[in-house]
């Protein structure tokens, strides 16, 4: 099964509007789950290696934080965050698809 955390939604969080709020909270929501689903199986360390150490979920935070009006999370924090996240979330796919595909996500 293919995981897919870069998807449909994900792109919405480039509108920077009131819909990429609700996709970022969702996409925070999944890597939460996906990592508790890896840690329930695997364990912690697998769970940190899959997920970037929580640096997927710490990015994304940052974006919706910035859409928020946080005053200490700019606009280039934002694209910043958001570059590091898209590609650590598609590396965390390849990893979760070759290592880890028996765990249901």
């Amino acid at each position: 099964m293919k995981t897919l955390i870069v998807d449909h939604s994900w792109s919405k969080i480039i509108e920077r509007d009131e819909f990429a709020k609700v996709a970022l909270a969702a996409k925070i929501k999944q890597i939460e789950e996906i990592e508790a689903a890896i840690r329930a199986v695997e364990g912690e360390e697998a769970a940190r290696n899959a997920l970037s150490n929580g640096l997927i979920k710490h990015a994304l935070t940052r974006c919706l934080e910035n859409l928020q009006g946080s005053a200490s999370v700019t606009e280039q924090d934002f694209w910043v965050c958001y570059e590091f996240a898209t590609t650590a979330a598609e590396n965390a796919e390849r990893i979760i698809d070759e290592e880890l595909s028996h765990i249901g996500s």
